[in-house]
């Protein structure tokens, strides 16, 4: 058995006549297999994934330990939910949630 087998694990996938015959042309026009383009969807939907999981980090400049004063100010035309989702996003940026 090679390395390249130890490092690979197979899964069975079943899909409806439909599906797979249409998984089946797309796979034919990008000159893969179905089972390498299943392989690059999977690639893809992980990648994804993976960037919206990171964590996002914030510096604080030393003088400002804190979130800035006051009320955050409404941009123009603006609405209320907006507003309050951005209220939201400072307030766990700043950790005062």
């Amino acid at each position: 058995m090679s390395t390249a087998n130890l490092t690979r694990a197979g899964v069975t996938v079943r899909l409806d006549s439909e599906a797979h015959d249409r998984l089946r042309r797309i796979a034919a026009a990008e000159h893969r297999s179905v089972a390498a383009y299943l392989e690059l969807l999977v690639a893809r939907d992980l990648a994804a994934r993976e960037d919206a999981e990171r964590v996002v980090r914030v510096h604080v400049a030393p003088d400002l330990p804190t979130a800035p004063p006051g009320p955050i100010r409404r941009e123009a035309n603006e609405t209320e939910a907006r507003h309050a989702r951005r209220g939201a996003t400072l307030d766990t940026l700043f950790g005062t949630r």
